[in-house]
């Protein structure tokens, strides 16, 4: 197949009213053919496509062409596609979001189409170094939302822009800023699919860089939240640099100047924490007062985190994968950082900031993850966190 979706929206194409009209017929013809009936019988915090594919043989057609094609991603027969889509094939093949490989085949381009609490998504194939991101927690972010009706809402760190779409189902006015250009562009895409670019604005810059000097009712914000050694690259969608925090305080330093009087912010993260207390939570503290804001920490879930146990590994081939380094140097680096923390464990946290005088308070849930990180269970915890 030629070409990768990055490389095939670069231009301004997503942005031209016919491009709206071939997104919103998209939309039209996946609802009609069911797949969002298919995509919605799946957990969306399980977003691997392996159990998803193992069910295709018994969908019915146009139904299995358009799972096949852009669900999960695969190249497809010409025939059965352009069948499933009609004319909108040819549309979609110049908007770039279809290619077509020399023996005729049709792919997404790395693509994949996902519907989420009723919005439709497309995002890059689960890959070690996405672009445009989709995971269990942008669906936990989502799932927390509370924006004020009416209101005006920012979407920081957008991606894709789900973010986006479900704050424009209650303010009146949505911002969008991304960081690369190639998912904003999508980001712009998805607002289409969803029948909602007339209420989105999507930017292209680094957080509030693009909207200084304008205040928001709302702000959201899901930043790179893994931890990875300052010496070791990653991905950019993942790196919050060696505790977790590095983005997530860069959104907090920007967000009194972001926010309007009386607005409310809402993030999601992680951080590494070290016996008995995690630091991070006393410079929390000390940032509340300091900004003039209410902070409400929640912490769901903490996996401990050491050379040899699965969170440290999975981080380690991540990063190994998406850097093209040996794994021992990914394991070296990352055990070296650990050590210099003194840290353990990662907590995952969601942080919500509201008018007040500035006190910070904590609901402390976290007990052992178990089948997602951002979601509390019920398994004892031990007595240090």
């Amino acid at each position: 197949m030629t070409g990768s979706w990055q490389d095939a929206i670069a231009g301004d194409e997503l942005q031209r009213p016919s491009a709206a009209a071939a997104l919103a017929g998209l939309r039209e013809r996946v609802t009609a053919a069911g797949v969002h009936e298919f995509c919605a019988s799946f957990s969306p915090l399980s977003p691997a496509l392996a159990p998803w594919a193992e069910h295709t043989t018994r969908l019915p057609e146009p139904l299995r062409a358009l799972v096949e094609l852009l669900v999960l991603g695969r190249e497809v027969e010409r025939a059965p596609a352009e069948a499933a889509l009609g004319r909108l094939s040819n549309e979609l093949l110049a908007l770039g979001l279809l290619a077509a490989g020399p023996d005729g085949r049709l792919s997404a381009r790395g693509l994949v189409l996902r519907f989420v609490a009723g919005y439709w998504l497309l995002v890059d194939r689960p890959q070690a170094n996405p672009v445009a991101y989709f995971g269990d927690d942008s669906v936990a972010l989502l799932t927390r939302l509370a924006p004020r009706p009416g209101g005006t809402a920012l979407d920081l760190c957008s991606g894709p822009g789900l973010q986006a779409l479900h704050l424009s189902s209650f303010a009146a006015r949505v911002t969008a800023v991304e960081v690369h250009p190639a998912a904003a562009a999508l980001s712009r895409a998805n607002a289409a699919l969803n029948g909602r670019h007339e209420r989105i604005e999507v930017l292209c810059g680094d957080l509030g860089g693009p909207v200084r000097g304008r205040r928001f009712d709302t702000v959201v914000a899901n930043p790179p939240l893994l931890p990875f050694p300052d010496d070791f690259p990653y991905p950019l969608v993942g790196h919050g640099g060696a505790d977790g925090l590095r983005m997530t305080w860069r959104v907090l330093e920007q967000l009194p100047e972001l926010l309007a009087p009386g607005g409310t912010a809402q993030l999601i993260g992680t951080f590494v924490a070290s016996r008995p207390d995690p630091r991070a939570v006393a410079e929390l503290e000390t940032w509340c007062r300091r900004s003039g804001l209410d902070g409400l920490l929640t912490l769901v879930t903490f996996t401990p985190l050491a050379p040899g146990n699965a969170l440290f590994q999975a981080l380690v081939e991540s990063a190994a994968q998406a850097a093209g380094r040996a794994r021992e140097e990914a394991a070296a680096a990352f055990a070296r950082s650990l050590d210099e923390q003194a840290a353990d464990a990662l907590l995952a946290y969601y942080l919500l900031l509201t008018p007040g005088p500035g006190a910070l308070r904590v609901v402390d849930l976290a007990k052992p993850a178990r089948r997602s990180m951002w979601h509390a269970s019920g398994i004892a915890r031990p007595d240090w966190i």
